[in-house]
Order: structure tokens, then C-alpha cells, then sequence
């Protein structure tokens, strides 16, 4: 236990994702979390992103004011899950003593008829563990969103997954930044985590000007510029893009892709004419080809001449590959 005036966040442990899916995974009934860095869908995400082996329930707190309004909501959802998996309930052949006897024959009764399983005059507590059992018997992991800046917003949340904990359920307030460690907060984040996050690679990282044209290659940046003006072509190419072809790893960059219809349009000066550079291109479109792209080469004189030649060429080229809708009562696609 924490001792008096000792702070929460004391040696917080940082977590990544795949370490909070495992800490999550090893919680048991009645366990609560607190994980700071991550929404309700964030910690969602990157539990359905790796197999935990537990059903997880994305509590829905939105526009309710009071934890009891919170749990009434959540046994409504519960019971409608619990009606999606029926007739598969443990409990009906005995096996789970968890399950009450009473409670199992009225919810069938309710099921049975396509009516969710709840009870209003029941007990709270008791409805809430057999629905648990009746969704997953292996517990489910309540995941609920926590405001770190409004006090008076997080307490309701706080208050009804503790309810939730008290009666079985394994828990996990998710809290976007780290809040003040005062009340309400203070109830939850003894043994809090935060989430760490590598770097992502720089790739990933730089925003790159909205032209990708070779900045030394007028035709590149005549065309890019013609293809974005046509309603037809506009957004289907990407200039100086790597192409990575399977085998040997070989990316080459080429001047204009179509990923979506597979087309590499390349713009060659003078210099493409003669040797080496003319077999490179030829064994460089070898490779595309056999890799399912279709290459179309202009030469940089063809786009000087006539440039909208050039860009019907290109828009021959994508209605080729563009898959046509068959015909009305054509059976034969």
C-alpha cells in the first residue's frame, strides 16, 4: 500500500504496447490498471492488435453524469453481448459453478425468445457477475476512458469501475496524460503504468513538399503538374517513388507509379539513347513486368512537343489496366 504523502508517480514503470498486452493479460479478477498515455480506443487497439486470450469490453461512459447511470449502461451492453452468444453460455451443461442456476434459467427463457438477459429488479452486483460469466468465462477486461483534467468528469468513471472491481471484473482506467495527483485520481494511480513509445523511423517522420518531382527535370514537373490538373488521372500517379520488387530486394526508383493500377511511366532524356543507360532500361523494365507493372516510356522531347499527347498516352494506359465493369446481364465474369 502507499504509504501517507508518498507520490503515485514514484518510479512509474513505462510500458510499450506489447508489455502493457501482457501486463494486461495477467490480470486477474477484482485487478485494476491505471494506464496513462493511451485513450480507451488507444489501449483497445493495442490489445485487438495482439492476442491476449480475454474478451475486452470498451466501457461507454460518454453523456452519463453518475456511476450508477455508468453501470446501468454497461449491464445493457453486457446483456446484449450475452444475447449475441447464445446458446453458447458456459453453465448450461453444469461446468461452471459460477453460474447461478435460477439466473441461467430465466436469462435462457429471455434469450431464447431473442430478448437480452436482463432483470432491472435484480441486484446489480449478482446481474453483473453472470453476465460476465455468460460473455466470458475467462473474465472480461472492462476498459474505461478517464478525463485527466476534469475531476468533477473523472469520479463517476472512477467510482463505477471500482464498482465493476468490487464485484469481479478486472479493470483499466485509461487516462490520455498524466492528471494531478489529488483526488479522484489519487484512488487509482498506485501502480499506475505510462506508456512509451519508440521513435518512429524518420521515413515516417518527414512531411515532404507537395511536389516529388526531380527538382532538375522540367518534363517530371510538367507532367506531375498536367495529371493533377485532370479530373480522370489526378491522384493516381506519385513521382520518384521505389517500386520493391520480390527476390533479390532491388527497390528501383522510377518517375511516375500507379500502385493502384500497377503503371510506371518513365521520362528519359537524351542520355537514355545510348549505352550503358539503354540496357539498364531495358532490364529494368524486364524486372518491372515480370513483377505485374505496366511501363510506358516518354521521352522528355515528347512532353516538350506536345504535353497533352503525352497525357492522353498516360490515360490510354490507365483505362487499359482499369478493370471494366461487365455489362449488364454479362455472366461470363
Amino acid at each position: 500500500m502507499r504509504k501517507s504523502g508518498e507520490s503515485t508517480a514514484t518510479a512509474r514503470p513505462r510500458l510499450t504496447p506489447d508489455a502493457l498486452a501482457e501486463r494486461v493479460a495477467d490480470l486477474g479478477r477484482g485487478e485494476r490498471l491505471a494506464v496513462i498515455g493511451m485513450t480507451r480506443d488507444g489501449v483497445g487497439e493495442a490489445l485487438a492488435a495482439r492476442e491476449i486470450g480475454r474478451g475486452v469490453l470498451l466501457v461507454a461512459v460518454e453523456d452519463l453524469r453518475t456511476a450508477r447511470a455508468m453501470i446501468g449502461r454497461l449491464l445493457d451492453d453486457l446483456a446484449d453481448l450475452a444475447l449475441a452468444r447464445w446458446p453458447d453460455w458456459p453453465g448450461r451443461d453444469g461446468s461452471a459453478p459460477e453460474v447461478s442456476g435460477p439466473w441461467l434459467k430465466a436469462a435462457a427463457t429471455l434469450a431464447g425468445a431473442g430478448r437480452p438477459p436482463r432483470f432491472r429488479r435484480a441486484a446489480p452486483g449478482l446481474e453483473f457477475g453472470q453476465l460476465l460469466q455468460a460473455v466470458d468465462p475467462g473474465s472480461v477486461i472492462l476498459v474505461a476512458e478517464v478525463d485527466p483534467a476534469s475531476p468533477a468528469q473523472a469520479a463517476p468513471v472512477i467510482e463505477a469501475l471500482e464498482w465493476c472491481a468490487g464485484h469481479g471484473a478486472a479493470c483499466i482506467f485509461a487516462l490520455a496524460t498524466a492528471p494531478p495527483d489529488a483526488s479522484p485520481y489519487d484512488r487509482i494511480l498506485y501502480g499506475a503504468c505510462e506508456i512509451g513509445r519508440a521513435s518512429a523511423p524518420v521515413a515516417e517522420r518527414f512531411i515532404p513538399s507537395r511536389s516529388r518531382a526531380h527538382p532538375a527535370s522540367v518534363a517530371e514537373r510538367w507532367v506531375e503538374a498536367a495529371l493533377a490538373k485532370d479530373p480522370e488521372l489526378a491522384g493516381l500517379f506519385v513521382c520518384n517513388e521505389v517500386v520493391r520488387l520480390k527476390g533479390d530486394g532491388r527497390q528501383p526508383r522510377v518517375d511516375l507509379l500507379c500502385r493502384e493500377h500497377r503503371i510506371v511511366v518513365e521520362l528519359d532524356g537524351p542520355e537514355h539513347q545510348a549505352s550503358p543507360k539503354f540496357g539498364h532500361d531495358r532490364h529494368r523494365d524486364y524486372e518491372l513486368l515480370v513483377a505485374g507493372y505496366f511501363v510506358l516510356r516518354l521521352t522528355n522531347e515528347q512532353v516538350a512537343q506536345d504535353l497533352q499527347f503525352a497525357v492522353e498516352k498516360i490515360r490510354a494506359v490507365v483505362r487499359l489496366r482499369r478493370p471494366d465493369p461487365a455489362p449488364a446481364g454479362d455472366t461470363t465474369r
